[in-house]
């Protein structure tokens, strides 16, 4: 059973990055450019550029659903990496799969805000 909790934790490990990447990708394409750390990016600094991704979203000239939409992918982001800390430390059944939703929820966000930013290209 930990070989499966194991597996499931590196899972969600590379799922979080990929996440990251996903969002970082599209946040760079905003009008105002929104910057994450790149390269091999420590956990509290990747959560430190989505919170402030999520802070600087309100400057953005983007329609109001194309904010929320990085909004509800960085939140949900930064949910995931929550209940992966938590689950590392004090592992509960139901936490790896909230954190898969929220990975779930982040994507669809992000796959939204990509197609305005690619109608809306200059």
């Amino acid at each position: 059973m930990a070989d499966e909790h194991d597996k499931s934790i590196e899972q969600l490990a590379m799922d979080l990055a990929v996440s990251y990447a996903e969002i970082a990708t599209a946040l760079g394409h905003l009008p105002i450019p929104i910057r994450l750390p790149e390269g091999l990016v420590q956990p509290k600094e990747a959560v430190e550029g989505m919170i402030r991704a999520l802070e600087l979203m309100d400057s953005e000239p983007v329609p109001e659903g194309v904010r929320l939409d990085f909004q509800v992918a960085c939140t949900s982001w930064l949910n995931t990496e929550d209940l992966f800390r938590l689950e590392v430390v004090k592992p509960r059944p139901y936490r790896i799969a909230g954190a898969v939703l929220c990975l779930l929820t982040a994507s669809e966000a992000i796959i939204q805000a990509m197609e305005w930013l690619v109608e809306n290209q200059e």
